[in-house]
This record gives C-alpha cells, structure tokens and sequence, in this order.
C-alpha cells in the first residue's frame, strides 16, 4: 500500500466499484469550489490488478478534480484484483466523505448478491446474510428484506396471458406465450394471421398506439427489474429486439 500521484486518464471507473446510486452534482460542485480555494483532500483510494487501476472510494472527489481541470490526484494505491475492488467499494464512505443514502446501502447489499464477481466467497458459496451485512456495513435486516426481494421476482409465474387496451379504447387480452419464439412470430407473419398487439404497429399507423406509462427507477438494473415483473420475461425478451432496432434508427 502507497500513495501515489495518478493521472486522472488512467484511473479506470467502470468496473463496477462505484458504489452510490448516483453521484452527487452539488457535492462535485463544492469539492471543486474547495480544490480551487487550495483545499487539499485525503486520496482516493485504488486498486492495482496489473494492467489496471481501478478507483473504488473518492469518486466525488476524482470528478471534481477533473472538473477544475486537474490532470493528477493522490491516491492510496493497494494490490489486487477487480474483485477485491468491488468487494473494497461496497463500504466505501462508511466513515468519511458524503453520507451514504438508504438507495445506496441498497445497491451494496444487490451488488453483492447479484454481482457474479463477488456473489459467492472464496470457495464459491453464496454469502450468508449476516456476512453481506457485515461486509456492506448495512442492518441485516435490509440484507434480508433485498434478498426476499429478490427470490419472490425469481420465483414469479410466467404469464401466458397480458390484458391490453386496443386502439379504440376498449379492452383485449394477449396470448404472451409465443412472445420470443421468432420461429412463431415469422410464421405467423408470413401467413398473414398475426394479430396486432402492443409491439405490433396497427395498420395504417407508423408507431404502435400509445398505452399508459410505466414509471421506472432511474437505476438501469432496478428498471429492468420494473420491467420484468410488470410486463413478464416473454414480453421483455420480444421487446429486446425491437429496442436494438429502434436505437440502430436513431443512430442514423
């Protein structure tokens, strides 16, 4: 362990080590307005594997001097691996720096259960609860509560049927069990007798009609878990391709 002067370029910040919800704007603003008074901040600490340096706790503080136009920072250096900074990062801030939020006390304890990195411990078993807590510096009862969490959304039924409403406003059901089975939808297609559902635009329109909105989490895991458990895996894994294609047209 050492410190080190880094250039801010090297320090790689998307290995999944960050450890918030989000980073705080109005943090990055003060620490800069403090940089530039001649405030000088403890280091940010990193992660050696060899070919990379992965930065797991001072991440307000590394966005601030990038934004006073600072090209190195002082970090605390140690060796390991990208694991080891994940595992690291999950009690970053427990002392020091921004006060962790209840969301990001959550995103350590789902990192650590779902994050096939450091999911399992060294021989490969999953993490007792009291062992993720420990580690996340979080109550066990939020450990349990995320984990419940997670085995009711696993353990949904698949839905062979989704109620939808029509362009007319009235009200129709839509057989879901086909849903990602392209060899169906295809033939289907080619004999003229699939139905218009909510991905399929109705003739005459350019866009599918418009159906009621689904408020989603900012967090790109958390809405695709919004997704999944509203709209069902079949629905989601149909609506994939059509996603790609959608952002290929507004590439152009």
């Amino acid at each position: 362990m050492s410190i080190e002067e880094l250039s801010l370029t090297n320090l790689k910040i998307n290995g999944g080590t960050q450890p918030r919800q989000a980073i705080s704007d109005e943090t990055v603003l003060e620490y800069a307005e403090a940089l530039r008074d001649g405030a000088v901040f403890p280091p940010v600490v990193v992660v050696r594997d060899g070919a990379n340096l992965w930065l797991v706790d001072g991440f307000h503080r590394f966005h601030a001097h990038r934004s006073c136009g600072r090209e190195t920072i002082a970090a605390n250096v140690r060796e390991g691996t990208l694991r080891d900074a994940v595992l690291h990062s999950l009690s970053a801030n427990v002392e020091h720096g921004l006060r962790r939020t209840n969301a990001d006390k959550r995103k350590a304890v789902l990192t650590m259960l779902t994050n096939k990195l450091v999911a399992t411990d060294d021989r490969g078993n999953p993490w007792s609860n009291r062992e993720v807590a420990r580690r996340c510096s979080v109550s066990l009862d939020l450990v349990n509560r995320v984990r419940d969490s997670l085995n009711e959304s696993l353990s949904e039924p698949l839905q062979t049927e989704r109620a939808y409403t029509t362009k007319h406003g009235t009200k129709a059901v839509m057989k879901t069990q086909n849903i990602g089975n392209r060899t169906a939808v295809s033939t289907a297609r080619t004999r003229g007798c699939l139905a218009p559902t909510a991905m399929t635009p109705v003739r005459g329109h350019s866009t599918p009609s418009k159906k009621t909105a689904i408020e989603l989490p900012h967090d790109p895991r958390w809405a695709a878990r919004s997704l999944l458990s509203t709209l069902g895996a079949a629905f989601v894994r149909a609506l994939i391709p059509e996603l790609t294609q959608c952002l290929e047209g507004d590439a152009e």
